[in-house]
């Protein structure tokens, strides 16, 4: 096996873990039980970066290919801090400081697609990666008797967390999976894959419970009814049969075993959905007030990074820097101390560099979400099946996070960053590979009818 392929399948495996284990394998370092100790990202991406002779050709076509003035508008002032944060703070500042760091997954991504057969490779393993992320997620039921079974990992703050069965990122990639078994709409032992898609769905929905997760479905919803109307027709009918089993389960009240409750209504979800504007309504829930009072709780906290970051140019320009708890700054006592992200990404990058790191920040995001729009469109012309169907998953899955990323520390965290900018890196290989053999195309054409000089016909018609 050569270098690039071992290369390769290393790179995999980690971003599978990450996808699949989520927190607990976030919580992996070297060496293990200590602070200061290396996440496995980092490990790779500084495997990467001391090998990157290797791939000395890929550098210029990367930045041809990537949002390179943001980026690089991004990691200046980024870095800076970093620098600084590390000087004050230690560890904590790289702790602080994941979304900057895991931003380097774009290479990542770049160099390991560029190999040979690599994109093939990847679809395919992409597609199994979310067969078992449904298969995981059916066993959400059941996760009070699966923790019981689980090692546990210890975090910096000394928190143990489950290495398995922790949900977080489950509920995204099952639905992602629901909308991969919609589109290819084959049968699995005579069931019509688009049936599945719409009991998954609402499975999702109904036992995990989140707000997020609502936005999401509608979300998905909407993706897809614009961009695939037949596949969203196909939906329907399995959609509306799901919640009508639901509604059937609900009302003879049977117990849901929810995350948030194991004794719901049809009225809780109603409710439940409104909290995300903050409204309490009348319901003496627990869960329901606590999720209206949790809006609330996060203004405070975005207000109060606000105030330290306009206090003056300097932080207004570049930030506070890594290694401070953002969230320590409102003064806060009802959350805990661990808590140190906004829940928020695009306040965590105004908190951490300020309003010239928003700004790259957020053009950076906006220049990618284009080019992978390109690159599907241009795939999509081609007539190149197995690649736009890759495509238009990821962005799916991108949507999805961004969603989360408005009322979570999404991008704070790896189990996310990891896979996002990953995916983003293979994008922009296909897009470089894309205007590249157009461009050589356009070449050859342009070779092929250049008209002759009169000079060139002059002597050609001379000759005997």
């Amino acid at each position: 096996m050569t270098f690039r392929a071992v290369r390769l399948n290393i790179t995999l495996l980690l971003v599978a873990l990450y996808m699949l284990l989520e927190a607990g394998f976030m919580l992996i370092r070297v060496p293990p039980g200590s602070v200061s100790a290396v996440p496995m990202a980092e490990i790779l991406i500084l495997f990467f970066f001391l090998t990157v002779v290797a791939d000395i050709n890929l550098i210029a076509p990367f930045f041809r290919a990537a949002p390179a003035i943001p980026f690089v508008i991004w990691w200046l002032v980024g870095g800076t801090q970093l620098i600084i944060g590390f000087g004050e703070h230690g560890f904590w500042a790289m702790r602080d400081a994941t979304s900057l760091i895991e931003s380097l997954f774009l290479w990542i991504g770049f160099v390991v697609a560029a190999s040979p057969g690599a994109v093939t490779t990847i679809i395919a393993w992409f597609h199994r990666i979310l067969i078992l992320a449904v298969l995981i997620a059916l066993t959400y039921p059941f996760r009070e008797i699966l923790l019981s079974f689980s090692p546990v990992i210890t975090s910096a703050n000394l928190k143990e967390i489950p290495l398995f069965f922790t949900y977080q990122l489950t509920p995204m990639t099952a639905m992602l999976g629901a909308i991969r078994f919609l589109i290819i709409d084959k049968r699995i032992m005579g069931v019509r894959t688009h049936w599945l898609a719409g009991l998954i769905i609402i499975f999702v929905a109904a036992l995990w419970q989140a707000r997020a997760i609502y936005l999401q479905i509608f979300f998905l919803l909407t993706y897809v009814g614009l961009t695939k109307r037949g596949s969203a027709t196909r939906l329907l009918a399995p959609f509306g049969t799901a919640i009508l089993l639901f509604a059937i389960i609900v009302t003879l009240g049977v117990p849901i075993p929810g995350r948030l409750s194991g004794e719901v209504s049809l009225s809780f979800y109603f409710e439940h959905f409104l909290a995300i504007l903050g409204d309490k309504g009348a319901s003496d829930s627990e869960a329901i007030q606590g999720a209206a009072g949790g809006v609330g709780q996060r203004f405070v906290w975005w207000q109060a990074i606000w105030d330290q970051v306009t206090s003056s140019i300097a932080t207004a320009l570049f930030g506070l820097g890594y290694g401070i708890s953002l969230v320590g700054l409102a003064k806060d006592y009802h959350i805990d101390a661990i808590v140190r992200e906004p829940h928020n990404s695009l306040v965590s990058a105004l908190g951490r560099t300020g309003f010239v790191g928003l700004i790259a920040y957020s053009w950076m995001h906006a220049a990618l979400a284009i080019t992978g729009v390109r690159t599907y469109l241009s795939y999509r012309a081609k007539g190149m099946v197995g690649t736009e169907q890759f495509l238009y998953l990821l962005g799916a899955m991108f949507g999805m996070f961004w969603i989360v990323a408005m009322a979570e520390d999404a991008f704070e965290k790896p189990f996310i960053a990891v896979p996002y900018y990953f995916f983003y890196g293979v994008i922009l290989n296909l897009w470089y590979r894309d205007t590249h053999a157009r461009k050589e195309s356009e070449s050859l054409h342009a070779k092929a009818n250049r008209v002759p000089s009169p000079s060139f016909v002059a002597q050609a018609s001379n000759k005997p």
